[in-house]
């Protein structure tokens, strides 16, 4: 004991850090809540290939069933950080949580859908000038909705035109369009793709748009106790976004195992590439704030960076 008394003496005198004594603990993990989606790909490498680990930073990633449940675990400090979308997480700080997003986890893109209005397969709806006055099934005020009003308008057809049914549940919604209960659905991808597979009509997509879709988030408080992790962090996630994009179809495997993504579509799905870390732009960041503030739904102050850290992409 009297040794170990005098190396302790000797660290406290000298400046020296010994992990675990100079301290008193370990560096922080960071807890990251995810969705079983296909946006969380590149979290779901790096953690599985071990680049967060080579980065020198602990990320435990735990998956939630729902938005929900992702967001009851953020409000109770279970959680450090999240993937979300970018409406959510303005939601969230409205309500009283201090997000800042680090980078954007996928933007709608020319070339690949991720948001599709389809119409049943019996509906008889082949155009998207047919869907004034028919009911679309969503989820209000999410992304869902806000994906909704940007694609109609995007092809001419007014928002007061568009009417909307409440079906939250996207398997419900899903199942419910193919059973023809309901004749139109905005759905995600890839049931958008299966639902299409079987039957289903595609009647618009957010391939016309430029916009930020999901993000990555982390409490404001932990991004200032750990801006270092932060950027190891950010380093690690290009790197699994670069080994995806090199060579996409070596993840399907891990996609499936890992998120709902349906195993019949294995085969025939082209997984997308995501776009380099890189926080969303202030027009995408503002545009999801007055969609919000015109119902009443966060104040009308709320400013691009009371959202994004500013740390983001610093050394």
């Amino acid at each position: 004991m009297r040794t170990w008394r005098n190396i302790v003496l000797f660290v406290m005198l000298f400046g020296i850090t010994i992990p675990g004594v100079a301290s008193g603990r370990e560096s922080p993990a960071l807890r990251l809540g995810i969705l079983p989606v296909i946006d969380t790909l590149p979290l779901i490498v790096a953690q599985e290939r071990g680049l967060f680990r080579e980065e020198g930073i602990k990320v435990e990633i735990i998956n939630f069933n729902s938005a929900l449940e992702r967001d009851a675990a953020i409000r109770g400090n279970a959680l450090d950080g999240y993937f979300g979308d970018l409406l959510n997480t303005i939601l969230l700080n409205a309500g009283g949580d201090d997000l800042r997003v680090i980078t954007t986890a996928y933007r709608t893109r020319s070339d690949r859908r991720m948001f599709a209005l389809l119409a049943s397969p019996s509906s008889g709806i082949t155009g998207v000038q047919q869907i004034r006055s028919v009911p679309v099934a969503i989820s209000t005020a999410s992304i869902i909705e806000y994906m909704l009003d940007r694609i109609t308008e995007k092809e001419g057809v007014p928002r007061e035109a568009v009417k909307k049914i409440e079906i939250r549940q996207i398997p419900i919604r899903y199942q419910m369009l193919m059973a023809d209960s309901v004749k139109l659905a905005l759905i995600p991808e890839p049931l958008a793709s299966k639902a299409m597979a079987e039957g289903a009509r595609l009647i618009a997509d957010d391939r016309k748009l430029d916009m930020t879709a999901t993000v990555i988030a982390m409490k404001a408080e932990f991004l200032v106790r750990n801006p270092d992790l932060c950027q190891r962090f950010l380093k690690a996630y290009a790197r699994s976004v670069a080994m995806i994009n090199d060579n996409p179809p070596a993840f399907m495997e891990l996609l499936v195992s890992k998120t709902r993504f349906p195993p019949s579509l294995a085969g025939t799905y082209t997984l997308q590439t995501f776009p380099a870390p890189g926080l969303p732009s202030e027009e995408d960041v503002m545009s999801v704030v007055y969609w919000l503030a015109e119902r009443k739904l966060v104040p009308a102050g709320v400013t691009y960076g009371d959202t994004v850290w500013e740390g983001a992409g610093t050394e």
